[in-house]
């Protein structure tokens, strides 16, 4: 269960280190459907695609402009490493709680350490390094962080781990990043944003207790929210063009998003309460994943 993994990774514990909002001018199933598939990625996110081309190359095919894998295996180990770090600090400046600063400092403390030749071990023993030393880094400042390694065993998370209806979580190490869309209408929604991350225990730290309500096109979201803001907008007025009658999703990565919908119209019919408990589970996991029989 979606609880248990979060709770692994010490979800209770982690702190707010902010928390934005704004009103966007889109449907709030357009705006959550927009985080139930990695494609965006290589256009809306560009920066991250051209950091690690081969990783999202490696998910979505080869006309993405990578080479197929996660591990570029013509590059040294060595720019190997630095095409990580690099992608970990974009994601940091781009999410904050997702990675955060403080896992990238210690994942450039790594940029040299001895590793295999052979690129694909490289990269994943230094995960485990990394891994390892954000674990023993963070505990030694007085951080209750779990031990990284041994949740990546015991609990696997999932790149995008939803709450349904309505929140999500990313997390990737220590902290995460959460998103929680409420409807305010047909053509609009309230759009939340949190950084989160473990604080030291003792260690001076103000809650925050409401948002900050910025307008959607303010500079001041971070980059990769500020793209997103930027796109989702577009896609809203897009619904209402007069040749739109359907869109056609992909069966076998845009599954989510049709396996999303069809519970709240099962909510909606009725449905009992049963098998749509059995149809929520089984969206944990169902990222980037397949259209899947529900049970009604």
């Amino acid at each position: 269960p979606v609880l248990d993994r979060l709770e692994a990774r010490g979800m209770s514990k982690l702190r707010s280190q902010w928390w934005f909002a704004t009103v966007l001018p889109a449907n709030w199933k357009v705006a959550m459907e927009a985080f139930m598939e990695g494609y965006h990625v290589m256009k809306t996110h560009p920066q991250l695609q051209q950091a690690a081309p081969m990783l999202y190359n490696a998910m979505y095919g080869m006309d993405t402009g990578g080479i197929g894998i996660p591990i570029n295996p013509n590059m040294s180990v060595r720019d190997n490493i630095k095409a990580q770090i690099k992608h970990l600090g974009l994601l940091s400046e781009g999410m904050s709680g997702m990675v955060h600063e403080k896992e990238v400092a210690i994942a450039r403390q790594l940029a040299d350490v001895e590793l295999p030749e052979d690129p694909q071990q490289a990269v994943m023993m230094w995960y485990g390094m990394l891994n390892h030393q954000i674990t023993e880094q963070l505990r030694a400042s007085g951080e209750d962080v779990p031990d990284l390694n041994a949740v990546a065993v015991s609990d696997p998370i999932n790149a995008v781990e939803f709450i349904f209806p309505n929140y999500f979580l990313l997390p990737l190490f220590s902290s995460m990043s959460a998103y929680r869309i409420r409807p305010l209408g047909p053509e609009s929604c309230t759009f939340e944003l949190w950084s989160l991350t473990h604080v030291a225990e003792g260690a001076e730290h103000e809650t925050v207790m409401e948002p900050t309500i910025l307008p959607y096109n303010s500079q001041d979201f971070p980059p990769i929210p500020r793209q997103d803001y930027a796109n989702i907008p577009i896609q809203q007025k897009g619904l209402h063009a007069t040749g739109f009658d359907f869109m056609r999703l992909s069966k076998d990565i845009e599954g989510l998003i049709s396996n999303y919908n069809r519970i709240i119209d099962g909510h909606l019919k009725g449905v009992p309460s049963d098998k749509l408990a059995s149809a929520t589970h089984l969206l944990g996991g169902n990222f980037d994943g397949k259209i899947l029989e529900l049970g009604f």
